[in-house]
Order: structure tokens, then sequence, then C-alpha cells
């Protein structure tokens, strides 16, 4: 069975899209936009996904030009200049980086007046704290604010704007993967703010996948400074007891429409290639439910060029070992 590691996953609305992007037309966007509503988890990934390959046109350029009070057109907007400032890869201190990020701060305010409750916009802002993370240099207070709770403690960060985004969304993943990024830009704090989001998070939360995350993107700086193998790393009873939690407390909560979403696929990938490599287990059931859908991460990122080899090696593994109903 060949694998999918489309960008788009399982999410067909998503693919005549990317074809009217390489002419640089918004049409199918617009589109598409249009019938995800207020679905702001499908909102946010449908237009994170978008953004990846838009940024490299002009097609949302022509859109904010043609229809610049559109809710929709602003916000990938939005989304757009967010994600150039990402392609820049230029120091964060940079004079043309620091003129992107205010540039793209202005869009995302814009996005936020026209569409007061879609959490997208704050999302953005959230990401382009990252290049506000040298406490040497701090730029914004809003980057660097006391979390005002007493649950734990959290070190300073972009907590307006994420209490923003969590107000319209209290679940939003990509916010809580914003904030992690901005912790491990400042190099310290993500493995605290992970931990505490498990803490908080009910049964059938995806945010008990956060410290799974955390997990993987250390264990990726690790592994690029050869500090680590899968082994040694993943079989940490601390390391274990997340990647069980974020099976037995979510994955198994999950009815089937809700495990064939596309916006859960990475989840879904990261879950499986974290309870094979951690040696906890249970997870045919999850590889089921991703069926073709590989995606870059983990198995890319955290894995090899020959990706695709392991993660059939992992599946085929996992379904002899674990046989679940087909």
């Amino acid at each position: 069975m060949p694998l999918i590691d489309h960008p788009a996953s399982r999410d067909t609305a998503l693919y005549p899209v990317f074809e009217d992007l390489k002419l640089s037309r918004y049409r199918v966007v617009k589109d598409v936009l249009a019938e995800t509503g207020h679905n702001w988890q499908l909102r946010t990934y449908r237009s994170q996904v978008i953004a990846l390959y838009a940024a490299h046109t002009r097609a949302i350029d022509y859109w904010h030009q043609e229809e610049p009070n559109n809710p929709d057109a602003l916000m990938m907007w939005a989304r757009v200049l967010t994600q150039r400032m990402f392609d820049l890869r230029l120091p964060a201190n940079d004079p043309m980086v620091i003129n992107a990020a205010n540039h793209a701060r202005r869009a995302c305010h814009a996005a936020v007046r026209v569409c007061q409750q879609c959490p997208v916009a704050w999302i953005c802002l959230l990401a382009l704290a990252q290049f506000d993370a040298d406490p040497r240099y701090k730029q914004d207070a809003d980057h660097w604010t006391p979390s005002q709770t007493t649950e734990a403690a959290l070190p300073e960060g972009p907590w307006p704007l994420f209490w923003a985004a969590r107000q319209r969304d209290p679940e939003n993943r990509e916010a809580y993967q914003r904030m992690l990024q901005f912790f491990y830009a400042c190099g310290t704090g993500a493995h605290v703010f992970a931990q505490w989001t498990a803490m908080r998070a009910g049964e059938c939360s995806i945010l008990l996948m956060t410290p799974l995350y955390a997990y993987a993107e250390d264990f990726r700086q690790r592994r690029i400074s050869q500090q680590t193998s899968d082994f040694s790393y993943w079989a940490d009873h601390r390391v274990r007891h997340y990647v069980q939690q974020a099976r037995d407390g979510w994955f198994r909560f999950l009815d089937a429409d809700t495990r064939s979403s596309p916006a859960l696929s990475m989840d879904l990938n990261l879950l499986a290639y974290a309870l094979g490599v951690s040696g906890v287990g249970g997870a045919g059931p999850v590889f089921q439910a991703i069926g073709r859908y590989a995606t870059a991460m983990p198995w890319q990122t955290l894995g090899s060029r020959h990706w695709e080899e392991n993660f059939r090696k992992a599946r085929d593994f996992a379904l002899t070992r674990e046989p679940v109903s087909r």
C-alpha cells in the first residue's frame, strides 16, 4: 500500500488548492475557507497548510489587494507574511527580520479587527514572538509577561497572545505548539510549559499530546548534536509516562470520525512513532487510524532518509503484535 505524504493529508478539499496556488490564483482557497466557516480547529489547520505553499506564490498578495476588507483574505495575508518570516532564515536581530516582523504583526492586528472571534491571527502573533526570544534584547512587552497563574512556576513569555488565542479556541493545538517553540527559542521553559499543559488537560484532550511535541523537539536537537539515541531517550520513564498518558487519556476516547479528521494527522503519526520507539506499545489502532497518510513530523524530522521504510516497519510490527479490526 503506497504511502501518501502530501501536506494536506486526507483533507481532499485542499488538493485543488495547491494546483491553484501554482498558478498564483486564490479562488479555490477562498472557497475552501468559506466552507470551513467557524470550525476553528479545521480553519487553523487548513490556513497553516495553505500558507506553507502560498508564501512562495503571489496568490494571497493578489487576493489581499483585490479584497482588502475580506476577513479570510486578511487572515491568510497574516498567515503568509508570518510564514515568509520563517523562510528568511536570518538572525532575529537582523534589520530585515525586524521590519518584516513588524509588517506581519500589522497584518495580524488588521485580521483581528475584522474577525474578533477567530484565533488564527493571534496564533500568528504567537509565532512571530519567536523573533523576540532573546532575553537580552527584549523588543515587545507582550512577549515577556508573567503567566499570571499560581499553578506552576511558569516562565515569562507571550502569555497575553496565548490567552487571547485560548479565549477563542481553548484547545487550539497550534497555539500550544507556538508557545513551545517560543520557549525552545529562548533556550528554557518548554518542558515546564508542556507538563503544566498536560496537568491541566482533561480526558480526551488533545493537549495531552503537548509533552510529546516538547520531547520530539528536544530529541531532534539532541540527535543533531549526537547527544542521544532513540532507545536511551524514548525509554526514559518520564517520557514513557507522557506517551502512555496521550494514548490512554486522549486517543482511546476518540471515535472513528474524529480519528479520521485531517487536522489530527500529525498528532496520530507522532503518537504512533512515540509508542513504538518508547516501547509503551498500543500503536496498532493508531496506525489503523493513520492509514496511508504519513506525515513528515515525526518520520522524516526525527528519522532518517529511509523514513518510508521505517514507517512501514513500525506499522507492520504494531499491527502484527496488536491486530485490530478492519
